[in-house]
């Protein structure tokens, strides 16, 4: 969040993941899916590859998205409600 702008002001919320690409996700309580244009994803969450040294030789980690559909997570509602940060996934 330090990267887009400070709120001083939101709350954290659950919400379920409807599609995976392109990402939406629908918050607990709402009736209509929030949108990839309106969404800022934690990027460990998204797949990724990742090249680390081990033993000395050089190995590649392929990371898988873990934003499938019907995954639970953890988002921040900024006060002004235009975007939502996607945190973590959810304990739930």
């Amino acid at each position: 969040m330090q990267a887009v702008g400070y709120n001083p002001g939101g709350t954290l919320k659950i919400a379920t993941v409807t599609s995976e690409n392109p990402i939406s996700i629908l918050l607990d309580g709402d009736t209509i899916d929030t949108p990839d244009p309106f969404l800022v994803c934690n990027p460990q969450l998204l797949p990724y590859t990742e090249t680390v040294r081990i033993n000395g030789q050089v190995a590649t980690i392929e990371y898988e998205n873990k934003l499938k559909v019907g995954v639970r997570v953890l988002v921040f509602e900024a006060e002004h409600q235009q975007q939502l940060y996607v945190l973590s996934l959810s304990d739930e």
